[in-house]
């Protein structure tokens, strides 16, 4: 990563003639020296790239309002040779890239995305696995929601869609087992507490409590009364509401 480089040049550089002028403490303080300005260097660095790219995403997230999802996708697509300079940078572009190319339907390159995507981004791995499971890759996209979980261990809907496949391939036992996982991960998820009487009484599980974060999986149709509404940017996260509005 250049930012890391040019950094790290700074500091060598700045170390090196501290070193050659005999300053105080010589080369100890070099060290010393290289390594603070290494730091301080990053973080200018990484604060005036930040600067230059937010526009951007801000950008393509008003062409997403606008409805010119695929626009947008070539806006993000844009800012990649920035992920050169910028840690996790590359990440983040798949995962809002790849969630986008599946609502517009383009499931081959938004596999390629969403593979690419960072994998702490519980939205980018929701779509991946759903589309996995589309693609009849069960055990693949259970293994996804997994890996997802342990990064994102506070997003309900990862285990409630995990239990929704599982229960979707006949195992009760453990869709209710991810559910009391959920359930011990947010205690205050009414929709997981819904799920869990659902499974534990012989009843499918409602999804409905999660919108069109549930439906934009493409693995139930959405109500009539949802099919209108415009797909936005990928979100942080997927937590209910709370009682009070407070998340």
């Amino acid at each position: 990563m250049y930012t890391a480089l040019v950094s790290l040049l700074i500091g060598a550089v700045s170390g090196v003639i501290w070193t050659l002028l005999d300053l105080w403490k010589g080369w100890q303080m070099g060290i010393v020296l290289c390594v603070l300005v290494f730091m301080v260097s990053f973080f200018i660095i990484s604060r005036v790239i930040s600067r230059r790219i937010e526009p951007q995403f801000l950008a393509a997230q008003k062409q997403v309002q606008a409805g010119a999802t695929r626009g947008a996708v070539q806006s993000l697509e844009a800012l990649l040779p920035w992920a050169r300079w910028q840690v996790l940078l590359k990440g983040q572009i798949y995962a809002q890239m790849g969630c986008l190319q599946y609502a517009l339907g383009e499931d081959q390159a938004a596999r390629e995305s969403l593979t690419r995507a960072a994998r702490r981004s519980a939205e980018a791995q929701l779509f991946l696995a759903a589309l996995q499971v589309r693609q009849k890759e069960v055990d693949q996209a259970k293994k996804t929601l997994e890996d997802a979980i342990a990064f994102n261990k506070k997003q309900v809907l990862l285990y409630n869609t995990l239990a929704w496949i599982h229960l979707r391939e006949g195992d009760r036992e453990k869709a209710t087992d991810v559910l009391l996982r959920a359930e011990k991960a947010d205690k205050d998820s009414e929709a997981t507490k819904d799920n869990i009487n659902r499974v534990q009484n012989g009843k499918k599980l409602n999804m409905k409590r999660f919108g069109m974060s549930w439906y934009a999986l493409k693995l139930e149709n959405p109500p009539a009364s949802m099919r209108q509404q415009p797909p936005g940017m990928p979100r942080r996260g997927f937590r209910q509401k709370r009682k009070g509005g407070k998340r």
